[in-house]
């Protein structure tokens, strides 16, 4: 069993990559989308030091330090992450020290990068299919914060009204202010304490996902729960625009979810305690679960599907996405 070290693992990366690791250990950098184009380039740092030095097995034990670190933490909270990783290094322990290092190398960027390449595209096709919805709304309102949501509101007209709710726990709404600025949206930027007074002026709500449970469950930001509720109280349309590879399908092997709680005290001490008191804890959950009843639906590179409707094409999808022939 992996035991964390952050410090191992910080220590394996060329000074290059150091500060995006740090930036994802803090939370300085959101979205599941954006953390996995980070830890890929982190792999391919590691990869190019070895160019010309033979020590595949070396490299390949860094670059483990560094992905299992991530798989541990990040992928604890979102599969998409671990998903995304085991794509990225496919294969890699298939090399040795008795190969040309400059090919094993170039091997590994490669699978690194037809990863990216096929993520690309997927992403591509999904918001492409939310644009064709957000386009026949004019108030739309979008929690916390994902690099696909981010690609959605440039690619709506212009004009639109974008209701972006700060989400607390991570400031996760502050990210979209400057994109929907230069889509030439009318931003109105609220707390989120608020969302359920502005939900009724909504035609619809967007998020991204952290992970997607084939039943149709979407897991975001602790309040995303609350936002799911609200739309299903004023009959609003909530969409997770979300790759399929954001898929979490333990559960329908009887495995549960662990909760990431994380600790706010650096966020909420200075609001609550400024003197320090040393009984106050800080402790609230990273991700929380919406409802498939409460979501319309999965904006999907494979179509918009309705949430209950999701598990055959979650299931397909993780068959091929194995090479399985069973799941």
């Amino acid at each position: 069993m992996y035991v964390v070290d952050k410090e191992k693992a910080r220590a394996a990366l060329p000074k290059s990559v150091v500060q995006d690791f740090d930036d994802i250990v803090t939370q300085k950098v959101l979205g599941a989308s954006t953390h996995i184009k980070m830890i890929g380039n982190m792999i391919e740092q590691i990869a190019l030091e070895y160019k010309t030095n033979g020590n595949i097995e070396e490299m390949i034990q860094r670059i483990d330090e560094v992905c299992n670190f991530f798989i541990a933490t990040r992928g604890e909270a979102s599969q998409a992450i671990t998903n995304a990783i085991y794509q990225m290094i496919k294969g890699i322990h298939r090399h040795t020290n008795h190969e040309q290092s400059s090919e094993v190398v170039q091997a590994i960027i490669d699978v690194k990068d037809s990863y990216a390449k096929s993520n690309k595209k997927a992403i591509d096709q999904a918001v492409s299919y939310a644009v064709e919805i957000g386009n026949r709304m004019q108030n739309i309102l979008v929690y916390d914060y994902s690099s696909t949501v981010e690609a959605f509101l440039r690619g709506l007209q212009a004009g639109k009204t974008i209701y972006i709710a700060e989400s607390r726990v991570i400031n996760g709404g502050k990210p979209f202010v400057k994109p929907c600025i230069e889509a030439g949206h009318q931003i109105h930027f609220i707390p989120d304490a608020s969302l359920m007074y502005y939900m009724k002026e909504c035609d619809g709500a967007f998020m991204g996902a952290e992970s997607i449970y084939p039943d149709g469950t979407g897991f975001n930001t602790t309040g995303s729960d609350i936002v799911g509720l609200i739309c299903d109280y004023y009959k609003k349309p909530l969409y997770f625009i979300s790759p399929l590879i954001k898929l979490d399908v333990r559960p329908v092997y009887g495995k549960e979810k662990t909760i990431v709680i994380n600790d706010l005290k650096d966020k909420l001490q200075d609001v609550a305690d400024p003197d320090n008191h040393k009984d106050i804890d800080y402790y609230t959950p990273e991700l929380l679960g919406v409802c498939p009843e409460h979501i319309k639906g999965f904006i999907t590179e494979k179509g918009v599907i309705p949430s209950i409707q999701l598990y055959d094409t979650a299931m397909q999808y993780i068959k091929e996405l194995r090479g399985e022939e069973d799941v």
